[in-house]
């Protein structure tokens, strides 16, 4: 499994070390018999535990769950918000919120590999 976290991609095998790491909004690479499997992770922990991984995220979704109109819709509002710069808060949700939104569009695009 591949996971991005707040430091940067981590990959994860079999019998990992105990650890607990802050994830970041971005995608998620399962490694499974028939391939990889991509989703879309936006924040959250991860625990490992050895033979065992355990994510609590904000959100997760697999390709075929997102739909590319409403994501395109999420990234123009926050594109919007963006260039309203109305407070420091605002700016930063919108940060927030267009990431995700781009995010998304790549998984459902399958511009990550």
């Amino acid at each position: 499994m591949v996971l991005t976290t707040t430091e940067g991609e981590m990959g994860v095998l079999e019998n990992h070390a105990l650890t607990v790491v802050a994830l970041e909004t971005g995608p998620i690479r399962i490694k499974t018999a028939e391939g990889w499997r991509l989703g879309a992770l936006s924040g959250g922990f991860a625990q490992i535990t050895g033979a065992k991984l355990v994510i609590l995220a904000d959100t997760a979704e697999w390709p075929e769950d997102i739909e590319i109109n409403r994501a395109e819709e999420a990234k123009h509002r926050a594109e919007e918000r963006l260039r309203a710069r109305r407070s420091e808060i605002e700016y930063v949700q919108s940060q927030v919120a267009l990431k995700r939104a781009v995010n998304r569009l790549n998984i459902a695009k399958g511009k990550v590999k």
